[in-house]
């Protein structure tokens, strides 16, 4: 009886130890797709709506002869 308590432990700690390295192994990815996002996407979006504004305004326009 006291081995197969013993061995429900180790198991037990073992599974904990292997859950928190895969969790530390997705928020990691997670983080790193979230540093991506902010670091490259946000600017390009700004760029492109920029240039969209700035092209719709050019084009509006009208010309008096």
């Amino acid at each position: 009886m006291n081995d197969n308590t013993l061995m429900n432990i180790v198991k037990l700690v073992v599974g904990l130890i292997i859950a928190g390295l895969v969790i530390k192994v997705v928020l990691a990815l997670l983080g790193g797709l979230f540093y991506v996002a902010f670091r490259f996407g946000i600017p390009l979006i700004i760029a492109i709506l920029v240039v969209r504004w700035l092209s719709e305004r050019s084009t509006n326009r009208r010309r008096n002869y």
